[in-house]
């Protein structure tokens, strides 16, 4: 619940994990390596730059621990605050993968070994999400959550339709799972920005992700590992080679597409009727179009 502890330890996650990216020690892996080092090194000093301003906010004299910020919220400098959460959700955005600041992850995930996709994916992302959701809640507390809200809507909705626009044509299926974490990244971005029963949804949905996400790229590495090739189209007759692993693909791409009765698709109907309830029927319209074409594109990918 400190501000700067938070910081400390998601910088610590990106100097753990880059030694199992480049694990394989390929080219392709090294260069995914240099990319996450690099642009998440850039990411966590924004990060940084926003807990200065948030301590500048309180004059010097608040503690960045959650709790003192949330009691002193009124006092903060709001010019201050507001420079503050910019800084932490692109510095944090970075980290978890929200477009336009994605351009590491699909490199990373899809090169890591799968052990270490599933963690980066299921558990590290959400970790990076959590530094945006405790800044909001300062802005919340300051009477400033519309400001904060609308700048989450907006780069959940961007990650969702660069998640869409890149799993269209997508020829590698851990890849492909790498684009479909930046989309979910959105959905959680999109919840916490419209507040209220979204909110809650969206974190249900960083639950249900969780878990899904990691079942996939564990079933990914076993499918590397019996066809040697991560391009989509040289994988084909899984159900019969090994049909324990195929059963749990298909339930996986459901489950992570948000098909009932998979808990995706509880948390996605909850963050809609968010939107709903707040009378954004054009965003929940541009939200469900980007659902179906991810969808779309998924089964293109899954069902052959």
């Amino acid at each position: 619940r400190d501000m700067g502890l938070l910081w400390v330890a998601v910088e610590a996650t990106t100097l753990v994990s880059a030694p199992l990216i480049s694990f394989h020690r390929h080219h392709r892996s090294l260069e995914a390596t240099w990319k996450y080092l690099l642009i998440c090194s850039v990411g966590i000093a924004v990060a940084l730059l926003g807990n200065y301003f948030l301590a500048f906010a309180g004059h010097g004299s608040t503690h960045l621990n959650l709790d003192n910020l949330m009691a002193q919220a009124g006092l903060l400098d709001r010019t201050w605050l507001k420079a503050a959460f910019l800084m932490l959700l692109v510095g944090y955005g970075t980290k978890m993968g929200m477009a336009p600041m994605h351009t590491w992850l699909p490199d990373a995930h899809s090169e890591a070994p799968s052990m270490v996709s599933a963690l980066l994916s299921g558990a590290l992302l959400n970790c990076a999400f959590l530094g945006i959701l405790r800044a909001h809640s300062v802005l919340s507390a300051a009477g400033m959550g519309m400001f904060s809200g609308e700048l989450l809507v907006f780069f959940g909705m961007l990650s969702m339709a660069t998640a869409a626009a890149f799993m269209i044509r997508q020829n590698d299926y851990k890849r492909m799972l790498a684009y479909s974490s930046i989309e979910h990244m959105g959905i959680l971005a999109l919840g916490v920005g419209i507040g209220g029963i979204a909110g809650t949804g969206a974190m249900l949905h960083a639950v249900n992700h969780s878990l899904a996400k990691g079942m996939l790229f564990l079933i990914s590495g076993h499918l590397l590992f019996t066809y040697g090739t991560k391009k989509t189209h040289d994988v084909r007759h899984v159900l019969k080679t090994a049909p324990l692993t195929g059963i749990l693909w298909v339930a996986g791409f459901l489950a992570v597409t948000g098909a009932p009765p998979f808990g995706t698709f509880l948390s996605e109907v909850t963050i809609l009727k968010g939107m709903l309830d707040s009378g954004r029927w054009g965003l929940a319209a541009g939200y469900l179009l980007a659902l179906g074409i991810i969808f779309i594109a998924m089964a293109r990918i899954v069902i052959p």
